[in-house]
């Protein structure tokens, strides 16, 4: 049986897209600038706790994204809602996945403008063609947005990383039927973000950002694969690269690669996400 595993883990991934699946045209472009041309301009600093350059949580902040996979787009709205300072300084998000009508309000711990437990939902958002339901989360260790003291204290070039537990099991769609991934209850989520100072053009439905700053990051968990009578348990890792706009947000986000690790084997996984901010709304 477990010869056959990886071809088998092949078929559930990879099956449905080499004749009869077309990936999507997709219609916003991003413009790689020449790096000698980019003079990183003066960045703003607004005032507040909960004021991250890659997530300004100000009340009233809305962000609509637009996710695009091979099974067509689907549009989420993102949006801060009020704070209530007592032992932490707590500001609540308002998350809605518009396609399957589904929306989730949760509360985030800001210090000094860092961000310390944002919920996963730009994984969840690249998860739209196998996510049965966003995955539910609650922060462990580390910092998801560091604030704009840390980022000029490392000049803009700075790794970190942190972690997340499922609070419930969640269970990822395959094209092939009768293939299911779980993830179980209590598993760990790691999250890694690396940057170098690169600013590059991105040019997305809302606009052009001429000097985004390029992120890499990777995200990683344990699934169970369940292949006949037999559960088979993996790592599926995803890495990807992320643009922002500081204090506006996330501007652009993609899928480079994915891979599942299984018996010591590393297998590759076809798989396109694109996200892409359709309309940014400033509060007050």
């Amino acid at each position: 049986m477990k010869n056959i595993l990886p071809f088998l883990l092949l078929l559930v991934f990879t099956a449905c897209d080499r004749t009869t699946r077309v990936p999507p045209t997709v219609t916003a472009t991003l413009t790689l600038a020449p790096t000698a041309t980019i003079t990183p301009t003066a960045t703003p600093v607004p005032e507040g706790p909960c004021v991250s350059p890659f997530l300004p949580l100000i009340t009233g902040n809305e962000w609509t994204y637009r996710a695009t996979s091979r099974s067509g787009e689907s549009l989420y709205k993102l949006r801060t809602l009020g704070r209530n300072d007592g032992r932490n300084i707590i500001i609540m998000v308002e998350f809605a996945d518009l396609k399957h009508e589904v929306t989730v309000v949760e509360p985030v711990v800001c210090m000094d403008g860092a961000v310390e437990n944002f919920p996963l939902f730009v994984m969840s958002m690249h998860f739209a063609d196998y996510l049965e339901k966003d995955f539910n989360t609650y922060h462990d260790k580390g910092i998801y947005a560091p604030s704009y003291q840390t980022f000029v204290g490392n000049d803009w070039v700075m790794d970190w990383d942190l972690d997340y537990l499922t609070e419930s099991s969640t269970q990822l769609k395959n094209p092939v039927d009768g293939q299911t991934l779980s993830v179980l209850q209590s598993s760990f989520i790691k999250l890694f973000f690396e940057m170098d100072g690169a600013r590059e053009m991105v040019t997305v439905p809302v606009g052009s950002y001429p000097q985004a700053l390029k992120v890499q990051s990777t995200f990683s968990f344990p699934v169970t694969l369940l292949l006949l009578d037999e559960s088979v348990g993996g790592t599926l890792t995803v890495n990807t690269t992320q643009w922002y706009e500081p204090y506006v947000g996330l501007v652009r986000a993609q899928v480079d690669s994915a891979s599942m690790l299984l018996y010591g084997k590393e297998i590759d996984i076809s798989m396109v996400s694109i996200i892409e901010l359709v309309e940014f709304k400033q509060g007050e």
